[in-house]
């Protein structure tokens, strides 16, 4: 019996795999590129997965007769959770390719709502609108959510889509049950690090007696998190108590926050680099954090150093929330106009004032400059001056954002009063916006600079590059002299647009559009533009995207390659 199981299980194994099919396509009511029924979205909902176009060298799947039996059933479940409830899926197979056939007929749609009138606003469906699974279960969500964050955290929710395939229509109902309002209990702290608790105090976005709302939790946690320096982060709520209280336990446990780190890399702007550096995270406790590098390339090295302190120990109510940064980096550079020994230190104070960033500080460097432009000179300079930074940031990540914006604007005066040799203003004011559409990302940013007076050539301006116009190689945006040294700019306007598509969550595509102002002139707006169109590929790693750009003046023709790793917006 065994013997005949056996025999029998190998020959449906063998017919399995005796026909191997090499090739899926998909043919009816499909989207060409981008939708809920492109070719890469359907191949992810059959789990089928081909390697990516630059790892030419891995073969790809090939299918048998049953997971293709598979991926049509799974396609028309998708179909149904996407209104398609009379969807006819079918499949043929010739020689070693299979076609998978896709008509999705009509949708359906939402007949009637059943719901108080005080979360109507939170439904993502309405009346006669196409009905997708996917837009019910978030109203449902949006509805939990919205008891949670107004001091409901115990009320239940019933939510239910009537679907009638005779009449062919949805009916939903939801019913709310809030209970009685919540508050905010005591909070206790469990905490294995270096850190007195007033600092982790000042993350928690909450107080006993405050009515309850999850977002603050969320908030706190982040805040946490932000310190860099735990393992393990739980903010959690005791939902078992009999009364209106909600008691919060924190739990903090340390992890490594001393990095040893060294690497090889290479980008287009700077060439082939090597970069080693130290980090302590908790230096001495209380969250100060120092940082020694050093980076060496083709141009030249750099040697940098920071201490951070994240609370300025001067018991004063104007000192309250006040960091301190203090950075000191020497480097001996060549640049496409100048080298540069320099030395230079800046100390900035920073707070959050209504939800932005600002800074205040002071930046003293002395260069020795070696010019390689008839129009200006080489020589030894000592500048002095105070800074004034705000920054509003409201992008979901800074590493790979998705949606938001950025603001920022800075300004920098050199001064004989603090023993500066020049005097001198400058300021940039830069602007990023990005909004993502499903598996579309577009992404703005502009950077406007100035200069009130012809400085001398390290101060200036610069564009082009792998981070700036792409159709330029660095700094090489503008006018050059006979030997095409740049001349940078006074006057600079930086502009970037760029749409990028995600081909799978780690890879996508970009078309771009990147347009440079730089004129030689203090405040002047009507120069000369250089504009540049190309087309990149990105892959997103643990430490930022992996940029591949292909940039194409306009106007002088050609192409530049770029590849570096890094976000620009």
């Amino acid at each position: 019996m065994i013997r005949l199981y056996f025999l029998i299980s190998l020959f449906f194994v063998i017919q399995l795999n005796a026909n191997a099919i090499k090739e899926l396509s998909f043919k009816g009511d499909i989207d060409l590129v981008i939708g809920d029924f492109s070719r890469d979205k359907l191949l992810r909902v059959c789990d089928i997965h081909y390697p990516p176009f630059f790892k030419f060298w891995q073969e790809k799947p090939s299918f048998n007769l049953y997971q293709i039996q598979i991926c049509q059933d799974s396609i028309l479940e998708y179909s149904k959770s996407l209104g398609f409830y009379n969807a006819d899926i079918s499949y043929e197979i010739q020689n070693s390719s299979a076609t998978i056939y896709i008509n999705k007929n009509n949708p359906i749609f939402v007949s009637s709502i059943k719901i108080d009138e005080d979360y109507k606003k939170l439904l993502l469906l309405k009346e006669n609108d196409h009905f997708t699974t996917a837009k019910f279960t978030q109203s449902k969500n949006n509805i939990k959510n919205f008891l949670s964050h107004t001091g409901y955290p115990k009320g239940e929710l019933d939510a239910k889509a009537y679907v009638d395939l005779d009449k062919y229509q949805v009916d939903m109902v939801f019913e709310v049950s809030k209970g009685e309002p919540h508050y905010f209990g005591t909070y206790t702290i469990q905490n294995d690090a270096k850190v007195e608790s007033h600092l982790i105090e000042k993350q928690i976005q909450f107080k006993q007696g405050d009515l309850y709302n999850s977002l603050a939790l969320e908030d706190t946690y982040e805040g946490l998190y932000n310190f860099g320096i735990y393992q393990y982060i739980a903010v959690e709520p005791d939902m078992t108590t009999n009364t209106n209280q909600v008691p919060v336990h924190i739990e903090l446990q340390q992890g490594a926050y001393r990095e040893l780190g060294y690497g090889f890399g290479y980008d287009t702007d700077r060439g082939a680099n090597v970069k080693a550096s130290y980090k302590n995270d908790n230096f001495y406790g209380n969250l100060k954090k120092f940082k020694i590098g050093a980076l060496v390339n083709q141009k030249g090295y750099k040697i940098d150093n920071n201490l951070f302190v994240p609370q300025i120990p001067i018991k004063a109510q104007i000192f309250d929330d006040v960091s301190v940064s203090n950075d000191i980096s020497f480097e001996d550079m060549d640049y496409e106009s100048y080298s540069q020994q320099k030395i230079d230190e800046r100390i900035t104070l920073s707070k959050d004032f209504f939800g932005t960033t600002n800074s205040i500080g002071f930046l003293s460097e002395t260069s020795k400059i070696k010019s390689k432009l008839a129009e200006y000179k080489s020589g030894n300079y000592w500048l002095n001056a105070p800074f004034y930074e705000i920054v509003l940031d409201r992008r979901d990540s800074s590493l790979n954002p998705k949606n938001g914006y950025y603001v920022s604007f800075y300004i920098e005066k050199g001064s004989k009063f603090f023993i500066s040799e020049i005097d001198y203003t400058k300021t940039l004011t830069e602007l990023r916006y990005i909004k993502s559409f499903s598996d579309i990302t577009a992404s703005f940013k502009t950077t406007i600079g100035t200069l009130d007076r012809n400085l001398p050539i390290f101060k200036h301006f610069f564009a082009g590059g792998d981070y700036s116009n792409r159709g330029y190689q660095y700094q090489m945006v503008g006018e050059t002299d006979p030997d095409g040294n740049p001349y940078g700019g006074l006057s600079m306007i930086d502009t970037t647009l760029e749409v990028e598509y995600y081909i799978t969550d780690d890879l996508g595509v970009a078309t771009f559009y990147d347009t440079t102002m730089l004129s030689r002139q203090t405040n002047t707006w009507n120069d000369k533009f250089y504009d540049s169109v190309g087309l990149g590929v990105r892959y997103y790693t643990p430490i930022g995207p992996l940029r591949i750009d292909f940039g194409f003046p306009l106007k002088k023709g050609g192409f530049v390659f770029h590849i570096g790793i890094g976000q620009v917006f």
